[in-house]
């Protein structure tokens, strides 16, 4: 049988061939493309019981599994704008020096301004009690006074982190590198200011490259590279599992107490040791300060170096100033040992954000000045 020229079987075998390829295809093939939900905005204002502004809180929307799905600093006047999809959240306000804040659900989108009244407890680390035990692997400090310590850390490292990424206000920044001799005497310096475009102006390399090849790369031969860590790096899980913690105090810095890390044991390649050091009464992060082992020839001199923090009073966290201090070596020969290596004198890299003008002109006298 045929139809205006096509035989009947001729439909129906394309008709089947058809049904056939339709019945093959995934069902997002099919059935229409669902686009995500736009995200909306919610204004956030944060004020103490009282009604002062709270400024510089990490800020954050929390799903319903504690996860974060937006977060940020709040300003000198309490507020911050987070945005994410719609849905049922609640707000975490984490300020340095007291116990965090959890809001009771929001629903998004709303309306208007979401003002919250903060009022939580102080951290209390004056009373901690300093044991020499240690604790590898930092994933879950617990409960227990490193915990706490650490959680202090934290918020300072990630409002540090956050704030390089909502650089306005802050529109300068300084490198520097500068050779000393064995005796202090700068005998080179060269000095960079330069204006902050990108979102991060200093940044260490990835943390996985650092767990798998260490912090100094090279020999005596080749020269070496050398990294430094960043708040990338020591919120990193990497730098978790393969450090050890315990908390420590020095007599040489009266009203701190640290936090000081080591490689886990066996660890071999190029590694740092060092220690947070936290303000007792604010709970502040003031300073890391490091120096490199496992690393041969390199790890016999001094060298390492120190971050340094500093809070203005919007309440953004800032790296005010960090260096790395590494020996220029030189290499004799002798019949006795071999080859020699000594120390001719330092090279020294350097930075910072600049937070005002007063502060880039004593960084930069400080570099002329005899070490």
């Amino acid at each position: 049988m045929t139809a205006g020229g096509v035989t009947i079987d001729r439909i129906l075998r394309v008709l089947l061939a058809t049904i056939a390829f339709v019945s093959l295809l995934p069902l997002s093939a099919l059935s229409p493309q669902v686009s995500p939900p736009t995200p909306v905005e919610v204004a956030v204002r944060l004020q103490s019981s009282g009604d002062l502004p709270v400024a510089g809180a990490l800020v954050a929307l929390v799903d319903a599994h504690d996860s974060v799905v937006a977060e940020g600093l709040s300003t000198e006047t309490g507020r911050r704008m987070l945005r994410a999809p719609p849905g049922t959240y609640r707000v975490r306000a984490r300020r340095i020096g007291f116990l965090p804040f959890i809001s009771s659900p929001v629903v998004l989108p709303h309306e208007g301004e979401l003002l919250l009244v903060v009022e939580t407890p102080h951290v209390v680390l004056e009373s901690i009690v300093v044991s020499s035990r240690s604790q590898c692997k930092r994933s879950d400090p617990g409960p227990g006074a490193l915990g706490l310590v650490w959680d202090e850390i934290d918020k300072a490292l990630r409002a540090s982190q956050l704030t390089t990424k909502d650089l306005s206000g802050f529109g300068q920044a300084l490198s520097y590198r500068k050779e000393v001799g064995p005796n202090g005497v700068v005998r080179s310096s060269d000095t960079t200011f330069f204006q902050i475009r990108g979102a991060r102006p200093f940044a260490a390399i990835d943390p996985v490259a650092l767990a798998t090849d260490g912090y100094v790369l090279g020999n005596e031969s080749e020269g070496w590279r050398y990294f430094a860590p960043d708040e990338v790096v020591l919120l990193s899980e990497p730098f978790a599992a393969t450090h050890c913690f315990r908390l420590v105090r020095e007599r040489e810095r009266p009203g701190e107490i640290g936090v000081a890390f080591e490689p886990v044991p066996k660890r071999s390649v190029a590694e740092i040791v060092g220690v947070l050091w936290v303000d007792e009464r604010t709970a502040e992060l003031r300073e890391i300060v490091f120096r490199f082992v496992n690393a041969g020839i390199f790890s016999r001199f001094d060298a390492g170096g120190f971050t340094r923090f500093t809070r203005v009073p919007s309440g953004a966290w800032l790296v005010s100033e960090w260096r790395l201090r590494v020996p220029l070596l030189t290499m004799r020969r002798s019949p006795y040992v071999g080859r020699e290596f000594s120390a001719i004198g330092y090279a020294e890299n350097g930075g910072g954000i600049l937070a005002n003008k007063p502060q880039v002109q004593k960084i930069a006298d400080s570099l002329h000045k005899r070490r």
